[in-house]
């Protein structure tokens, strides 16, 4: 049966939403340190995503979260480059999928046999660690995988990381390169959150992203008193020549490496199957985490050979464990609210131990996931935590429910203390609470507003703005700017100081270079993403036109549908919302477009391709790939002949040199300005 138009709009919608939702997802996990959700689930987004994208190859987009490594750069590091990109792995929970990765290996060597190096999978940060003359040079994280950030302070305090290596012949000028993870133990992740929340601290969820955060800190001497571990798994060097991976690792042990304990050459299919189930059954013996096994063709030759495909390498895959469950007593559900008023139910469990981990709570989703399940409160639920991060009810234990429950029954009023009526959407599972009061909801907004892909505010995080809201000084969303007036009170409070209120205070300035479209996104209009977001400033240009348009001139821009131009009317039909605008407008916040809109300057950059290396001064990357974007042009991601422009900033990395010998046009950034500039 053939696709239709109805067909079409809405796939198109899903793989825009999709690309949204990985790429935050990817910032919390990699940037906040934070797991919004499990790795079954991101994998299962991620596959879904995949498949919508080989189904429409016209929508192609070097910056999808499917072309391009999860970036953990911060901007107070300095970025260092790779010398070879640093990748992601594919992820499986099958062995039918494994069987088949290694028959792709196979037919793409035309060999019959292969040998595969099958180690555990940490849970945690990677790191390069580059030594010149046998002594550590410098720590990068893995960053965007072609530019990373330079943590050499931080790594230095890691006890077991070697910072000088005994010469040894096996590598000739002492210059080589080695790769590993970082963690932490679970015994040492326990202690240190127990310290941490005596302390009145906020705790991290799991070792991974206490391990990240750790690595992210500003000071060494705060990273010293936590307790991080370096496991090395891969050698660089050019005087090995064509070597073995765990020919490799041997050599990394001889010159003080730990190495990933338990590898095993596997000879065949079965002998990686037999590899996966002896640690599936021992892997809560570890004194830390792993979260599957990642199988590796060994030969580096052939590694070279079958090369990689996106954001993978071909010669590798990752086999995930399945996510553990458990029963335990369902004893109330509570609810929260989210920053478009949606109110959400939560489950709150009898304490259980689920992935070594203590679970007190999990989400229920909505009404409708409840009713389908006949959940009760009493009732003994089935937990499962998959990827050992978010847990989630999947089910009940019928045997045990008491004849005396209750059928759940969904709230009539916000749980705030305003106890707003709750409101339901027709084709909508969701409540929603309309109070523009609602302290939640406030909080939420201000979050949203605030966050990296919209207004991108330094220093003001979420236990900041949970603080600021509880004494008053946040109400809404244009409060930020007139949190000057409270500076003596801010930097007399608990946690504060000089520094930190004025990185706030610049973070805050900074926000109102942000272009139109992320301040619209940053406004928190439902169904207005960023993709909207930039469709509304390139077609439209300015919030006061937009303020003007009907129902009907909405309806006629494309990828513009019903849902998103009644919620669009509805929301600058409020009284309040636009006072807030007119009030952001008088701090000075961008409301049109830098770029006039008519067609010619729409596609001024049309057929033309950037790629940007190095720290701009004028704009963040991300800032700069949009300005491209929005003049008709793409931004890609590596040099090659089809290249138009190679953007140089501060410290450009290793595309510089490969664009100068294949001779690309180079441009600086004030050359950059000038061409967007030209009328």
């Amino acid at each position: 049966m053939s696709m239709t138009l109805f067909d079409d709009n809405a796939n198109i919608q899903r793989l825009n939403e999709l690309r949204k939702i990985i790429l935050e997802y990817d910032y919390a996990y990699y940037v906040e340190h934070k797991s919004l959700v499990d790795d079954f689930t991101y994998d299962k987004l991620y596959r879904e995503l995949q498949k919508l994208e080989s189904e429409y190859p016209d929508l192609y987009d070097p910056n999808s979260p499917t072309n391009k490594v999860p970036s953990d750069k911060i901007s107070s590091f300095r970025k260092i480059a790779h010398s070879e990109r640093m990748l992601s792995l594919q992820n499986t929970y099958s062995i039918d999928e494994v069987r088949d990765f290694d028959r792709r290996c196979k037919e793409l060597l035309g060999v019959n046999q292969l040998d595969y190096l099958v180690e555990l999978k940490l849970d945690g940060v990677s790191l390069s660690c580059v030594y010149q003359s046998n002594r550590l040079k410098y720590a990068v994280t893995r960053g965007d995988g072609e530019l990373g950030d330079d943590v050499t302070m931080n790594a230095l305090q890691i006890s077991n990381l070697p910072k000088n290596i005994s010469p040894t012949g096996r590598l000739v000028d002492g210059n080589f390169e080695v790769r590993g993870e970082v963690i932490m133990t679970k015994k040492e992740f326990a202690e240190l959150n127990q310290k941490m929340l005596e302390q009145g601290q906020k705790t991290f969820a799991n070792p991974r992203n206490l391990a990240s955060g750790t690595l992210k800190l500003l000071d060494p001497n705060e990273v010293g008193k936590r307790p991080l571990n370096f496991f090395a798994y891969y050698l660089l060097s050019s005087a090995l020549g064509q070597s073995t991976l765990d020919e490799n690792l041997k050599i990394l042990q001889e010159i003080g490496f730990k190495i990933i304990p338990s590898h095993k050459v596997c000879k065949s299919i079965e002998e990686i199957e037999e590899f996966i189930i002896e640690w599936e059954n021992k892997r809560d013996e570890l004194p830390f985490y792993i979260d599957g096994l990642v199988i590796k063709v060994n030969s580096i030759r052939q590694q070279q050979e079958l090369g990689t495909i996106s954001r993978f390498p071909r010669w590798a895959i990752a086999y995930k464990y399945s996510a553990e469950q458990v029963e335990t007593k369902l004893l109330d559900i509570t609810y929260q609210v989210g920053r478009t008023g949606i109110v959400s139910p939560v489950a709150e469990l009898e304490p259980v131990e689920l992935a070594q981990t203590i679970v007190k709570r999990a989400t229920l989703h909505n009404e409708d996931y409840i009713k389908t399940l006949d959940l009760r409160v009493g009732d003994y639920v089935i937990v499962e935590k998959g990827g050992e991060i978010i847990p989630k009810v999947v089910g009940v234990n019928f045997e045990k429910r008491e004849a005396n429950s209750v059928p759940f029954e969904f709230p009539k009023f916000c749980p705030c203390e305003h106890k707003t009526p709750l409101v339901k959407y027709e084709d909508e599972v969701a409540y929603y609470c309309l109070s523009m009061d609602c302290p939640w909801q406030i909080r939420k907004k201000i979050e949203h507003f605030a966050s990296r892909n919209a207004m991108n505010i330094e220093g003001l995080g979420e236990r900041t703005i949970d603080q600021f809201v509880e004494l008053g000084f946040l109400n809404n969303i244009a409060d930020i700017y007139d949190l000057t007036k409270y500076a003596d009170q801010i930097e007399k409070l608990e946690g504060w100081g000089k520094k930190s209120l004025e990185k706030l205070l610049n973070g805050i300035e900074e926000s109102k270079k942000q272009p139109f479209e992320n301040v619209l996104f940053a406004l928190g209009i439902r169904y207005v993403g960023e993709f909207v977001a930039k469709i509304i400033s390139k077609e439209i240009g300015s919030i006061d036109k937009l303020i003007t348009m009907t129902y009907d001139e909405l309806m006629a821009i494309n990828q513009i549908g019903d849902k998103i131009a009644k919620s669009i009317k509805e929301f600058l039909q409020n009284n309040e919302n636009i006072e807030i605008i007119n009030k952001l407008k008088h701090q000075g916040l961008q409301f049109e477009s830098h770029h006039s809109t008519n067609s010619s300057n729409l596609n001024k950059f049309n057929n033309l391709t950037f790629l940007f290396t190095g720290e701009l001064e004028n704009y963040t990357r991300n800032q700069a790939e949009k300005i491209v974007e929005g003049l008709g042009g793409k931004v890609v991601s590596s040099v090659s002949k089809k290249l138009s422009f190679l953007v140089v900033g501060n410290n450009p990395g290793s595309k510089l040199k490969k664009a100068q010998d294949i001779g690309i046009t180079i441009i600086n950034e004030n050359e950059f300005i000038k061409l967007i500039d030209n009328e």
